[in-house]
């Protein structure tokens, strides 16, 4: 399924009643393996996250350096560690390429 038919489909199911909004956020991180927190969460959405973790529907790595939070699926590890990886050498790249003198640009 594409993302914007999970979204479509955890809309219709909460809008049925069929399920809330806190048990959305989780599914839509179980769907999509992992979640990078790139810019922060809201408290409810973090909140529900850090519950299904207690619960042990998800896992999270907590913030390292330029490695993200990272909210994923049990079985997908190895999948959020990479992740995380490229977003830190991501990070690295773009830091090396701010860091030039300017007597380097205009000499």
């Amino acid at each position: 399924m594409s993302r914007q038919n999970d979204v479509e489909h955890l809309q219709d199911l909460m809008q049925r009643g069929e399920m809330t909004a806190d048990q959305a956020n989780v599914q839509m991180v179980r769907n999509e393996r992992f979640r990078l927190v790139i810019n922060g969460l809201p408290a409810r959405v973090r909140s529900a996250l850090n519950a299904a973790v207690k619960s042990g529907e998800l896992e999270c790595l907590k913030k390292d350096g330029h490695k993200p939070e990272c909210y994923y699926h049990p079985t997908f590890k190895h999948l959020a560690i990479a992740a995380r990886n490229r977003r830190e050498q991501e990070i690295r790249q773009a830091s090396g390429c701010a860091l030039v003198r300017m007597s380097e640009i205009h000499p």
